[in-house]
């Protein structure tokens, strides 16, 4: 059972490298091909289906992490392949600035690599191999990738092919997967022999990571025959991508077996040591100071529940003063405009008597009288003459 130090203790060595942005990588592979002399690097590709169609991103990966002058595609049609590599982002990341198309068969295969230092070799044909490699080194080729998608290797496979391989010349390496598949990305990953059962589905873009990334290795790569399976263990991997660390750095570790797959018991203890770092590190206080800072935290929050019960407390104090005060200044307004009777009573507006009369504004004259024309019977008027 490893403890967490010891699993990352050889991923200690590895330094993050920043990652650069399309534009920022587009320029600097401009001036690496301004600087480069005439006899740049060249890459030429074969896929054995005859088609680019499940490979076509592989041109991509080699422009944007390789270092070549020049990326060739060879099959028995150039409209075809055209067709399978050109894209939108092959034109805007400047990779159609460096693609070239060739045409043929086997025997054209042989004039082709003629002009090329490195050749990859897709979904390569077992039985061609030989005679292509022969072709290969004769031709004066430096590098060689294979990449072998079979359901089982046959027996004896990998000695034979290495044997072809040596007697070449070139610095080669081969490299076994499963199934491509689309997806499923940057999960975790295990090299393993060349002959081992065929393992599950390999997402593309990490193989052609791989591949590109094992090209630039030939130190760790170098007459090397591997098979790349996917793992159900990333931790290290994970751990990795975490850190920092680049995608070079991770199939380093790969070739180097710095990478391998954990035991189910060893991953639960790596899982449980990983939360315990994770809580040291997060609070390395011991439980005792913990416990203490949980109960000065709650008596905190009292003493705060309080302030704050007093505070709405002297809040709503002030707010009933500040109505009492508005409620006695519309009183007092009130009292000054209602009109009141001799004996100081307000009266309501529809009752005010008038103030020259004292009649009623409701239905009397302004003399006081009842509303009749009419003079009292018997009466006379104010200035004692008879009506006429």
């Amino acid at each position: 059972m490893l403890a967490l130090s010891a699993v990352l203790l050889p991923l200690a060595s590895y330094v993050p490298t920043a990652p650069r942005s399309a534009v920022a990588h587009r320029s600097a592979h401009a001036v690496r091909l301004a600087a480069a002399p005439l006899m740049a690097e060249t890459v030429l590709v074969t896929d054995s289906t005859d088609s680019f169609y499940g490979s076509r991103s592989l041109f991509q990966s080699l422009f944007d992490h390789g270092d070549y002058s020049k990326v060739v595609a060879f099959s028995s049609s150039v409209v075809d392949a055209k067709k399978m590599v050109i894209s939108r982002q092959a034109r805007y990341s400047g990779l159609i600035d460096v693609l070239d198309f060739k045409e043929g068969g086997d025997a054209e295969l042989a004039a082709a690599l003629g002009d090329v230092s490195t050749w990859v070799a897709v979904n390569a044909d077992e039985a061609a191999l030989p005679a292509q490699v022969a072709a290969a080194g004769s031709a004066g080729v430096k590098r060689i990738f294979i990449h072998l998608n079979a359901a089982d290797a046959a027996p004896g496979t990998a000695d034979a092919l290495k044997s072809a391989l040596d007697a070449c010349g070139a610095t080669y390496t081969v490299m076994r997967t499963g199934s491509l598949s689309k997806t499923g990305a940057g999960g975790g990953l295990l090299v393993g022999d060349l002959d081992m059962p065929t393992c599950d589905e390999v997402p593309i873009d990490d193989a052609f990571r791989v591949l590109v990334e094992a090209i630039a290795l030939p130190e760790l790569a170098g007459g090397r025959l591997f098979s790349l399976c996917p793992s159900v263990d990333n931790s290290q991997l994970r751990a990795m991508r975490m850190s920092g660390c680049s995608r070079t750095e991770e199939v380093s570790a790969l070739l180097k077996g710095v990478i391998v797959e954990k035991l189910p018991e060893d991953r639960a203890a790596d899982a449980v040591a990983a939360e315990e770092l994770a809580k040291k590190e997060i609070d390395p206080r011991s439980d005792e100071e913990i416990a203490a800072a949980a109960e000065e935290e709650v008596k905190m929050l009292l003493q705060r529940a309080r302030e704050k019960g007093v505070a709405n407390q002297k809040r709503m104090v002030e707010e009933e003063a500040e109505k009492k005060v508005l409620r006695e200044e519309r009183m007092k307004l009130y009292s000054v405009n209602t009109p009141t009777d001799e004996d100081g009573k307000g009266i309501a507006p529809g009752e005010q008597t008038d103030s020259k009369g004292g009649g009623d504004k409701k239905g009397g004259d302004k003399d006081g009288g009842d509303g009749d024309d009419k003079p009292k019977e018997g009466g006379d008027d104010d200035d004692g003459l008879q009506p006429a």
